[in-house]
């Protein structure tokens, strides 16, 4: 056998590897028992979203005379025994703030297989938040891997506005910037930032370190020229995981979100 057709072979190897384990390699779960306790030196409840027969786990931080909710889809590693903590980038705000960990992070039931099983389970989030939150508003913020969910969610439902942090064009833009020898065309995860957010009938804010080390900067300079509603604020000297360590974030959210 030459060696042409041994490299040919392993390369189809892996490529149908990467096909088949696609899930284990985007995302990294924390996992929690049931009686995982939680403790914020603020108010909050963990409320449990059904969907598919699938128990998902969340946290809501309630404010008193609330104006709505900011319904929040985390990155792809930790749960909620970490994320929890991005209450405080939100407290001033009159906003509830509600988080929710998917398939198999944190006490969340089940495990990720599709792409289809993440907008499913948003849904069924977004259906409990509009029951709770009648007439009040809804506003939409994704981080990292759940920018594509959250834009998504907000093309089927217009919230008042959408935030996106250290979006990506679309993920299989971004597998093959990280991994240029995988064809696009095997990447089952579309997660699709620049189609759900072209036609946007409300504002877009895209925050983006110009350091970020995983998700190219460029990723959002390039969704900023899809329409006039979409709003990059480049973060300098900020990485992937440390824009909220940034005072000019806040200062921008600030000016952003009503803080009355």
């Amino acid at each position: 056998m030459s060696i042409v057709i041994i490299f040919v072979s392993l390369y189809v190897i892996v490529l149908i590897l990467l096909y088949v384990a696609q899930e284990k390699l985007i995302f990294v779960p924390e996992t929690l028992t049931s009686n995982q306790k939680f403790g914020f030196p603020v108010p909050f409840e963990e409320v449990w979203i059904e969907n598919e027969g699938v128990r998902l786990h969340s946290l809501r931080f309630p404010k008193s005379e609330s104006k709505g909710v900011i319904l929040y889809f985390h990155g792809n590693a930790g749960s909620l025994l970490s994320w929890g903590g991005i209450y405080e980038d939100f407290q001033r705000f009159p906003y509830d703030l509600w988080i929710v960990d998917y398939r198999g992070y944190g006490k969340s039931e089940g495990v990720i297989l599709s792409e289809e099983s993440l907008h499913s389970d948003a849904e069924a989030f977004y259906q409990q938040a509009i029951k709770r939150y009648k007439g009040k508003e809804i506003l939409i913020y994704g981080r990292s891997i759940g920018t594509g969910i959250a834009s998504q969610l907000a093309a089927k439902h217009p919230p008042k506005m959408l935030f996106l942090e250290t979006p990506y064009y679309n993920f299989p833009d971004l597998v093959g910037t990280i991994y240029p020898f995988v064809p696009s065309a095997l990447v089952r995860y579309k997660l699709a930032n620049d189609e759900n957010i072209r036609d946007a009938s409300y504002p877009v804010y895209l925050f983006h370190g110009d350091q970020d080390g995983l998700i190219p900067h460029d990723s959002s300079l390039r969704l900023e020229t899809l329409g006039a509603h979409i709003i990059l604020h480049t973060i300098e000297d900020a990485g992937h995981n440390n824009i909220s360590n940034f005072r000019v974030y806040h200062k921008i959210l600030n000016g952003i979100i009503p803080q009355k």
